[in-house]
């Protein structure tokens, strides 16, 4: 089973995902908070790229039930809803609301998932049932790390390797990995002692933790803490029942 991790989406093209089953890791922080918001009772997360078609998305399924959020820097976009921060997510807030969701990043990325097999969202926060998931799938895997502004981000590289350790490890698959899915083992590996440690002091953790956001870094790194399958289906992330 081949097993390709990319560290930044801007060079990928989608004909390169057709058919894999499809891992979209954005920690900081579009993974976890769609991990959260499912959990916390959404009906479903909507991801787009600007603010003006979650404002479309919005008119289009229906504003009673819909909440549009998302951030641009790190911060709520002007009369949204909630930002990016998973804490806003709460079962009182977003309980049977579909999410229209757009970030800096993460967001972003799933216009590349088109034509790929089962698309699933990652975060260190529900690694070992994306791991359990993409094991049950058998098909040749692709994880695709939103990066920070089109360049690397050691979180997102981090939550990669330490899917492609949980798949050697706990789920004993054989993989033929790519010269990038080599170095995240790696990177996981050298820091999984460290972790919270590690994404803190990278480049991104950094900025959140200095305009306020510190909680939602050390919570990001939480391993297993909001064990979800959120399955993107018809342009919406729903969650999916996880075997136990």
């Amino acid at each position: 089973m081949h097993a390709d991790l990319f560290m930044v989406p801007g060079p990928v093209q989608e004909k390169g995902l057709a058919g894999k089953t499809l891992v979209m890791i954005d920690v900081l922080r579009a993974s976890t908070t769609i991990c959260y918001a499912l959990n916390a009772g959404a009906k479903s997360v909507i991801p787009v790229s600007e603010p003006g078609e979650a404002t479309e998305m919005r008119a289009k399924i229906g504003v009673e039930n819909s909440l549009i959020c998302g951030e641009r820097d790190g911060i709520k976009i002007e009369n949204f809803d909630l930002g990016n921060s998973p804490l806003e997510y709460t079962r009182e807030i977003v309980a049977d609301k579909n999410i229209v969701l757009t970030t800096s990043n993460g967001t972003r990325t799933y216009g590349k998932a088109k034509n790929s097999g089962v698309i699933i969202t990652g975060a260190i926060v529900n690694i070992s049932a994306v791991a359990s998931r993409v094991a049950r799938e058998q098909k040749d895997l692709a994880i695709l790390c939103a990066g920070h502004m089109e360049h690397f981000s050691i979180e997102d590289t981090i939550c990669g390797g330490m899917l492609i350790h949980k798949l050697l490890t706990d789920e004993k698959l054989i993989l033929e990995l790519n010269d990038a899915a080599s170095l995240a083992l790696l990177l996981y590996r050298s820091n999984s002692r460290a972790l919270k440690e590690t994404i803190a002091q990278g480049e991104h953790g950094r900025y959140l933790g200095k305009i306020g956001f510190g909680e939602d870094v050390a919570l990001a790194a939480n391993a297993d803490s909001i064990p979800v399958l959120p399955i993107l289906q018809d342009s919406r992330i729903k969650l999916e029942e996880v075997e136990l």
